[in-house]
Order: C-alpha cells, then structure tokens, then sequence
C-alpha cells in the first residue's frame, strides 16, 4: 500500500549452501573413509573367502554412510544426531529448567535510580554455578516511526534503540568478566486471525511493522571467571551476589546514559519474563519434537541466524507470519578475548495450524535441538549443546557488526497514517510508558484507531454514555477479550490494556492502563495535559489532517484507509446520526 565470519562449514560458522552447490566433505571425512575402505581391503585379503568380502561390504557401506547428501549431512551424522535427541529427551527434565529466582537486596545508599521506581532488590536465579539477572529496557520517549519496505527509521534516533556496542563493552569491564549478555527482543505484527487483524495485514503490506515489542538484557555471570572480584567483595556466595549486582547496575547504568529507561527485575518479575517470552505457558510443560517445541497449545520452531546476514535478518524475520516472533543476541568472549555475536530466531504459532511451507532467508532451523534453542531465548538454564550449531561472528567482524546493528527498544505501535513524502507512520498508542493519550477526532478515524488497536494485539475496553455509537464495530471484531463495553464486564485479554473514555468519566488510574480519551473534532486542548504523552487532532476543514504531537515535537499525518477496512468501519457510521467525515479510501 505503501510505496569476518566463522570457517564455512565449521560447527560454529551457522554457513548456509547456495541453492544447487554440492555439499562438501572434511579431510577429516575424507581420511577417515580412507581408513575404513584400506582395513575392509587388508581384512578381505588376508582372509580372502565368504567371510573378507562381507567385510569388505561392511566398509563400503559404511565409507558410503560417511559421505554427506544434501544440506542434512552424511547419513551417519544425521544418525548421530537423531540418536542424541532422543538421549537428551530421555535424560532432561524440563521442569528443572527454570529454577526459582531469589530477590538480592540492595543497600539504600546503593539503590540504582532509574525514570521508574528505584530498585530495592535484584532478582537472580542459578544456572548451575553461574548467576542470572534481568534488565527490561524502554525507550526514552514516544515517537513516530517511518517506514518502508525498505525498514523502519524512529523520528527520533536518540533513546530508541539498544546499543549492541555498549553492551558489548560491558563484557569485561574492570575486574568483573561476564559470561555473556543477551538481548531478547518478544513481538508480535499483529495478534488473531479474524477479519479485522486480516484486513490490517492486508493494508500493511510488505512494511516491516512489529507493533508491539518488549526487549530484555539478560546478564550471565560465571564467579569462577572473576575470582578476584569475588574475593573483593566478600568471597563465597555473598561476594558471588556482591558482584553480580554491581555487574547487573553497570550495565543498567550505561543504558540509561543512552537515553533508554532501564529496570532491574525482581525475582518475581523474572518469572513473570519467563511465562511472558512464552506467550503465557510454562517452559516445564514443553514437550520436545524433532522440528519444533510444543507448549501450551503453541508450536514453537528456533532457527539460528547466519553471521554474515544477521543485519538483515533483524529487519526481516518480523515479517514473517506468526503469532509471535522472539530475536536474542548473545553477545561474549571466547578464550581469546575476541568478542562473538550469534544470532537465534524463534516463531511461535498456535498449535494445529499450518505453518509458512518454507523459512525466511539467512535462517537455518535447530531440528533435533529445539528445546535447547528455546531456552536460549530466555532467561533460564541454558544447554552448550546447541552452541555447537549457531554460527557467529567473531573478532573484528563482531566488533564492526556491534556497531552498525539495531535492536529498537519498543515496537512501532499501530499504522496511523502517511507523511508528505509517502512514508507511512506509525505509532505506540498503549503499553509501558503511555498512561494516556488524547484523540481529538470524528468517529470513523477514533473507530479506525480502536480496530488497528485490536488488530496490533491491544485490548480495548470503552467507557462511553453512548454505547450505540460502538454496538456495530463490537460486533464486526466478536471477541469480548479483545473490545467491549465497560459495563459488559467482560475480561480484557492483555497483556496490553486500552481504556477509551467516550463521553463517560475517566475512569481510576490503573497500572498498566493506557488511558485514551476521545471528544470531537476542533474541541479539547491544543497541547498535551495532564499524564498524556502523545496528541492526535483531526483538521475540522480539512478531515484528513491529523497532527500529532509528543512530549517533544508536532508532526504531520495524512488518514488513509483501505476499502476493506472502510467496510468495517462504515456500518458504525451509519447507525448514529453523527456527521462525521471518513477518511480518505485508497
């Protein structure tokens, strides 16, 4: 609608074979079959008889066996690997996955101070004998997004995304030498599968819009690969925790002097992150099959990303269809001090549903070590098994890449509208860091509002003294989860609450709540007021205008709208005797 890598082929180069390249054999393959086909030989000759040349025969299959077909391997590699998922299922016990986190406090005088609430205590759990703490990052401040099919650019660079960079030297800095950081990056482009998500995927087309993101830094810490720093600060396990705080608030520190808001997770956030990453199931009932990971009525396939288009591959897995789409970056040093990067994707889909027959470019998918990879998108226990199948980037290259990659810190939010030049615009309406936003503008273009809402995965609950106005566009979504009425007394499906105030009082502040309050056209307040962070006013003379203003700036909206979503729109028009103006139909 709008217009250095790894060795290929090595276990850690995640290299992928151009379509029709023949797959290629190791001198270690190669020698290896040499032995086997010489001793068949030795043995046939010596004996001679029956006996040799079944022997003989043994080798050959077995030399054959060792030669790769296709992009799987040999056929005694994928043997292998079969034999060692089904050890691992045998021996894993999911449950133990997840250990329960404990909360550190933290001293008054130490408190980190962040936009939010300072932090008394740091959550942390145990992956075996390294540490685990969680930073949620926010960006600085709301603003649109452009996009093209190209990617999205913030109107704002400053405080929007998260610095590969400065994570980077956060490794090991000083005395404390971390294990590694990642970065989980949740979202979705649009959440159901009914006619209103279906018509707003339609008008968005090929734009890479993830409406809702949430981003996590995840900290691991080994003790024994800070010795000292833990002698310093107390020895044993008090020392261990000592310095696991100070790592995690160096971190969350260096964040914050990029513009982004930063909080530390307690323990009881951490498992909220946990059930959060999942979509609302529990990594202790996953059940592990070859090619994916089912888990409360989800299907769950990890891919790893290939180096050398991770930057790419940021921008167009989100795209891809699925009902939610999880990104980590593990960033660390390797036992030459050389920083790697490695790159894993997860789709996720309601289970029973047909997944995309093929997967997007640059992914190679982790069958037979799909469990493992689900862990490594988050903050649990995690296996070094599939560390052997994730290629990366290592030594300058890593450096170079951390430099130029982008990780944005929230989604775009919904399509609003276009600007002068034909790049659509796109904005976050609700979610953490908008308590409130005013809409001041004719039905048509609030109700175009309220269904891209729910087509984003946002639900809307509307407090009006009018409900007809809203009786129709109720029914055209038929899902009291996603929109209905306050006094409908039906439960919101979150995690992403609207409330829109038409007409009725504003209702108690609750947290998180985004509180939208509507009034008509050419009324209400010419600036932002009160709690609102974001403005949208329609041009009485000119209905396709819109102005929207931020904390910080006014930029200019064109309203369009597709005749599909128009159709959905137009039966609440015409059952109030409003005069309202549509937008403009393309």
């Amino acid at each position: 609608m709008f217009a250095q890598q790894t060795t290929a082929g090595s276990p850690r180069s995640g290299h992928r074979r151009g379509a029709g390249s023949r797959p290629r054999m190791t001198l270690a393959s190669v020698v290896l079959i040499e032995m086997i086909l010489a001793s068949g030989i030795v043995v046939w000759t010596i004996i001679g008889t029956t006996w040799g040349a079944s022997v003989m025969a043994v080798a050959a299959v077995v030399s054959m066996s060792i030669v790769p077909v296709g992009d799987g391997g040999s056929v005694a590699a994928r043997a292998g690997r079969r034999l060692s998922y089904r050890w691992t299922r045998l021996r894993r016990r999911a449950a133990e996955t997840a250990p329960a986190p404990f909360d550190i406090p933290i001293a008054t005088r130490d408190r980190a101070r962040f936009t939010g609430r300072p932090a008394e205590t740091i959550g942390a759990r145990w992956d075996g004998r390294t540490l685990v703490t969680v930073l949620r990052v926010d960006p600085g401040e709301e603003v649109p997004t452009f996009l093209t099919p190209a990617g999205a650019q913030p109107a704002v660079a400053a405080g929007q995304s998260v610095p590969i960079d400065v994570l980077a030297e956060c490794i090991s800095p000083y005395d404390i030498r971390l294990s590694s950081v990642e970065i989980i990056s949740h979202g979705l482009r649009t959440r159901g599968y009914g006619p209103v998500t279906a018509t707003y995927q339609r008008t968005l087309g090929p734009l890479p819009a993830t409406a809702q993101r949430s981003v996590f830094v995840v900290i691991r810490l080994d003790p024994l690969d800070c010795p000292d720093a833990v002698a310093r600060r107390g020895g044993g396990a008090t020392g261990a925790l000592r310095t696991a705080t100070i790592a995690t608030r160096r971190v969350a520190k260096r964040l914050t002097e990029h513009g982004l808001r930063v909080a530390i997770l307690a323990a009881a956030d951490i498992t909220a992150v946990d059930t959060f990453l999942l979509d609302g199931a529990s990594v202790g009932t996953a059940a592990e099959q070859w090619d994916s990971v089912r888990v409360g009525g989800l299907r769950m396939r990890s891919a790893a990303i290939d180096p050398g288009a991770l930057a790419t591959a940021l921008d167009t897995v989100w795209s891809h269809p699925s009902a939610s789409t999880t990104v980590t970056i593990r960033l660390r040093r390797n036992d030459n001090d050389d920083l790697e990067i490695s790159g894993l994707v997860r789709f996720t889909d309601v289970d029973g549903r047909t997944p995309p027959p093929s997967w997007p470019p640059a992914l190679r998918p982790l069958d037979g070590r799909q469990f493992d990879a689900l862990t490594r998108s988050l903050p649990v226990a995690t296996s070094p098994r599939v560390d052997r199948t994730i290629g990366s980037l290592t030594g300058s290259r890593a450096t170079t890449a951390a430099g130029s990659l982008c990780v944005p810190a929230a989604g775009c939010g919904q399509l609003i509208g276009a600007d002068r030049t034909g790049r659509a615009v796109a904005l976050r309406l609700a979610g953490p860091g908008v308590p409130s936003v005013m809409v001041a503008a004719d039905l048509p273009l609030l109700i175009q509002v309220v269904l891209r809402s729910v087509a984003v995965g946002i639900s809307v609950v509307i407090h009006t003294d009018r409900p007809n106005r809203w009786a129709s566009t109720i029914s055209v979504v038929g899902d009291p989860g996603a929109l209905a009425l306050s006094t409908d007394r039906a439960r919101p499906r979150g995690p992403v609450i609207m409330a829109v105030v038409d007409g009725s009082p504003r209702p108690p502040a609750t947290p998180g709540v985004t509180v939208l309050t509507a009034v008509a056209p050419g009324t209400g307040p010419d600036r932002l007021t009160g709690d609102a962070v974001l403005l949208l006013r329609q041009n009485p003379r000119a209905p396709q205008d819109i102005s929207v203003m931020t904390t910080t700036a006014e930029y200019g909206v064109t309203m369009v709208a597709t005749p599909d979503e128009w159709r959905l729109i137009a039966p609440a028009e015409r059952s109030v005797t409003d005069n309202v103006t549509a937008p403009i139909r393309l």
